[in-house]
């Protein structure tokens, strides 16, 4: 009976006030600045609170709003409908300073793995309202707890306005970065049989030597039950013995990549399997295709020098267009990586959905070797569908 009386989450929020803080170089200031926050699930919390949120500039009437939908894949939709109005008041101009505004009474909660769009307006008239900067990274911030992502910076006086303030135009521009200051608490998952796995290395040693203790006649721990072990662990912050949110997202890493390597080679065992068994059974369709053709059309065995010929003729001609190919696919290349190159302030249509990237990149390179080991296990599957697909054709004919 006690076990179903252990919490699952903490029913507090820790007193350390989290700050996350970005770059400012006061590239523009304008109307207003959207951008996605998006709660990791690295650690074993249960949710996130930003309780506020500051910014600079000439500030005056200023509205923050926050996405209605769970679950955005990807998408944020700059239509007033699918928003959240959660603060307004008017503030003097801080044009050095950040001017805290106070969610606290309507904060914004983020559980793991969620991302929201939050969007911050001012329908004070000119171009001096709140400060953004270029974006010059993937992320505008990343902690242990929260990533801030680039976002969309809004050039009308009206909160979702699609016309700008000189009338013409698009009222959005996209690869811009929030300035300012978040304010955040976490609310932490607290340890059960369950949770075992979401702590890290060290908290699941811990727990295993002390039942591995209690098991000993000669320790103290003997004498205790089950539940007051429990309960024990479950009082016990995730970091008291020492782990990190570092050693935790490598650990994570570390299973993930082995978890994907033993798809892949499961992957790489049933296309080897299926391309020997489709190899065979082409091979003696061609064969007797070829002998039934030979009957029909009457070709003999004699013309086959000739065929080679051919043959040999056709390949130096191929090889010579597959150097012409090459040459024009570099072009298109090229054409396609100068029109995909990056242009400052350009025009976006406010029906266009904000389109956001939150997956987590690593520094050290991994990914891209995992990247291409997916591509090749890709272009395999794709070969093999390619063979059944001539397989079931001549097996129809």
């Amino acid at each position: 009976m006690a076990s179903l009386t252990r919490a699952t989450k903490a029913n507090y929020v820790i007193h350390d006030r989290i700050e996350a803080e970005t770059t400012d170089r006061e590239d523009h200031t304008f109307c207003g600045i959207m951008f996605p926050v998006k709660c990791k699930d690295i650690l074993p919390i249960d949710h996130v609170i930003i309780n506020s949120v500051s910014v600079r500039g000439a500030l005056g009437p200023l509205t923050v709003w926050v996405t209605k939908d769970e679950n955005l894949n990807g998408e944020i939709s700059m239509s007033k409908k699918y928003w959240t109005k959660i603060y307004e008041k008017t503030h003097t101009p801080s044009f050095v300073g950040y001017k805290e505004l106070d969610l606290s009474a309507n904060p914004v909660i983020l559980k793991p793995g969620q991302v929201k769009g939050v969007y911050i307006h001012s329908t004070r008239r000119g171009d001096e309202a709140i400060v953004y900067d270029n974006k010059e990274k993937q992320k505008t911030h990343d902690d242990s707890f929260i990533t801030i992502l680039p976002g969309r910076a809004h050039v009308s006086e009206k909160v979702f306005g699609s016309i700008p303030i000189w009338g013409w135009g698009s009222a959005w521009r996209d690869n811009r970065e929030f300035v300012g200051q978040i304010k955040y608490g976490t609310c932490h998952r607290l340890w059960n049989p369950s949770e075992n796995l979401s702590f890290g290395g060290n908290f699941r040693t811990a727990a295993r030597v002390l039942f591995m203790c209690q098991r000993r006649p000669e320790s103290p721990f003997s004498k205790l039950p089950d539940d007051c072990l429990f309960f024990i662990l479950n009082m016990m912050r995730w970091d008291w013995v020492n782990d990190t949110s570092d050693d935790i997202r490598m650990e994570q890493k570390s299973l993930r990549r082995v978890r994907r390597q033993q798809l892949i080679a499961e992957a790489d065992a049933m296309l080897d399997e299926a391309e020997m068994e489709d190899a065979g059974v082409v091979e003696n369709a061609a064969v007797h295709n070829e002998q039934d053709n030979d009957a029909v059309l009457g070709v003999d065995d004699d013309d086959d020098d000739d065929d080679d010929e051919a043959v040999e003729f056709m390949d130096e001609d191929s090889s010579d267009d597959s150097e012409d190919g090459d040459s024009s696919d570099d072009s298109d290349e090229e054409s396609a990586a100068s029109d995909e190159q990056y242009h400052w302030g350009d025009h976006v249509s406010s029906r266009n959905a904000f389109v956001y990237n939150d997956n987590d990149t690593d520094s050290d390179g991994s990914n891209s070797g995992e990247e291409a080991d997916e591509a090749e296990r890709r272009r395999r599957s794709a070969m093999t569908r390619a063979r059944r697909s001539i397989l079931q054709f001549l097996r129809t004919h």
